[in-house]
């Protein structure tokens, strides 16, 4: 029971905490949390909690990461029965660090006040999302304040600390609550805490009293979403077919529009070779005098070596000029558009109709007259640091094309979304979603999120965001509160180590088996 009832716990709270499209109860996510306390709290070894944190967490991010197995299986030419344990794998590799954080935690407990204790695991929490979004190329998909993202009230605090600051404030009234009766710190820690999200989320969602970000104008965009199907994209036979489909959506909004977008890799073809399917393009945007952001694969050619550097590209096409500007992809998704080690693995990555992409490294905004846009490709949009590097090189807004056709109907579009959601608080920037099957959207700087489609099902939306100049408290001290929690942690972790368990807390250590 010892374990069974931490996995329990866990498990469902977070398979209906994060998002999904099922059922989705956001503050039930807040189990999850609690039970790897309780494991933390309870009467057993560091090594133990550190073994059955890790279970936990596994069965935890099954119930969110179970549609690894989706894409695997359905696109990348691999059996089921080598795809269904995929999303094990990985789940037990994101458990690994929830199991650390139980480590962590059972020795702090022992050691800590209980003040210290609540401050402590709020830093340990978010130096391990921070981990999480940087260790073996970055996966930062469990991020706890995206389970909140529906409720904008919630997330404002990503404004001042950014998501994985908010995961850690939630987290630590988590342990305020386990730990109510023992301290009266605790008590007012966990309360102000939790009151301080509250009056913060009722501020900054009343538009009358937010005021601290200064719009410089306002922009017409046109979302297009193809709905087209995966199986059949990269097939030579649907070309034609794809572009008319595009170009069919986009004549509803091409008369209002300052700027219309296509998904990642709508264009299932090499824009800058000349060909009929170009021509179409480019005629399409004289024809409607219409600037067009679409995705397409890109490359640079090398004369010397005859060789190609292939790239995930985000082409702007103005009417008005000869030459294409672009944005190339910056973070690539391991398997699905590169192979890691590709010598010694045998298997071929999910993105099929070109050979493997490079990174770019140029984060620039693409500017059309008044619009200065940071790009994020796919699931960049996930990472902090990434949104912060577009808006910290002059960005008004931010544009996330992607293509979650690869998910189907799991939870995976809804927690992608979720995760996006935070980049436009974090920055104070609307943020304008664009997909191939849904979920597209807009998202303003308070995280509402509005003009969004459905799943798998062609769309052309007219959304009008406002340019955004200013920086959020976050955007202004990213590299305080970033790096400012992981000293923290680390200074923590030091008082931990060279601190002997007292009297008192050695009678704490029995509270809560």
């Amino acid at each position: 029971m010892y374990l069974i009832l931490p996995i329990l716990i866990a498990t469902f709270c977070a398979g209906i905490g994060y998002a999904n499209p099922v059922l989705h109860f956001p503050v039930a996510a807040l189990g999850f949390p609690l039970a790897l306390e309780l494991i933390a709290f309870s009467n057993c070894s560091p090594h133990e909690a550190l073994k059955r944190g890790w279970i936990t967490g596994t069965f935890a991010c099954l119930a969110c990461l179970y549609w690894l197995a989706y894409p695997i299986g359905v696109f990348g030419n691999i059996s089921w029965f080598l795809a269904v344990p995929c999303p094990i794998l990985m789940a037990m590799a994101v458990g690994a660090y929830y199991g650390f954080y139980t480590f962590i935690l059972n020795i702090a407990y022992r050691k800590l006040p209980p003040l210290f204790l609540c401050i402590f695991s709020a830093v340990l929490w978010s130096t391990m999302e921070l981990a999480q979004g940087h260790f073996f190329t970055g996966f930062p998909w469990m991020t706890f304040s995206s389970a909140f993202s529906y409720w904008p009230e919630s997330i404002q605090g990503a404004a001042f600390v950014g998501a994985y600051g908010l995961s850690g404030l939630l987290i630590s009234v988590t342990t305020g609550i386990l730990i109510w009766n023992k301290s009266h710190f605790a008590k007012v820690w966990s309360v102000g805490i939790l009151v301080l999200l509250i009056i913060l989320g009722i501020l900054r969602t009343d538009p009358e009293t937010f005021s601290t970000l200064h719009s410089t104008g306002n922009a017409t965009i046109g979302i297009v979403q193809g709905n087209i199907n995966q199986g059949l994209k990269w097939d030579a036979k649907y070309q034609i077919a794809t572009l008319k489909k595009y170009i069919k959506l986009s004549k509803s909004l091409s008369a209002k529009a300052d700027l219309i977008i296509w998904p990642e890799t709508a264009m299932p073809f090499q824009i800058q070779d000349p060909s009929e399917l170009r021509t179409t393009l480019v005629n399409f945007t004289k024809e409607s005098n219409t600037r067009l952001l679409t995705g397409a694969p890109g490359y640079i050619l090398h004369p010397k070596t005859r060789s190609f550097s292939l790239y995930n590209r985000a082409f702007l096409i103005d009417p008005h000029k000869t030459t294409f500007d672009w944005y190339d992809k910056s973070h690539l998704v391991p398997f699905g558009e590169y192979i890691p080690l590709k010598k010694y693995l045998p298997i071929d990555k999910l993105v099929q109709g070109v050979g493997d992409f490079i990174p770019g490294n140029d984060a620039s905004p693409l500017l059309s007259r008044n619009l200065a846009m940071g790009i994020l490709i796919c699931y960049e949009g996930i990472f902090p640091e990434l949104a912060q590097e577009r808006v910290e090189k002059g960005a008004n807004l931010l544009i996330n094309i992607s293509n979650d056709a690869w998910y189907g109907k799991t939870s995976a579009p809804y927690q992608h979304l979720g995760l996006v959601s935070l980049r436009a608080v974090e920055q104070g920037r609307y943020l304008i979603r664009c997909t191939n099957t849904g979920i597209s959207a807009c998202i303003d700087p308070l995280g509402n999120i509005t003009d969004s489609t459905s799943l798998f099902v062609n769309a052309a939306v007219l959304t009008t965001p406002k340019l955004i100049k200013g920086k959020t408290f976050f955007n202004a001290n990213y590299e305080l509160i970033t790096y400012g929690q992981l000293v923290l942690t680390f200074l923590f972790i030091i008082w931990i180590a060279i601190t002997p368990i007292n009297s008192t807390n050695k009678k704490r250590k029995r509270i809560i088996q």
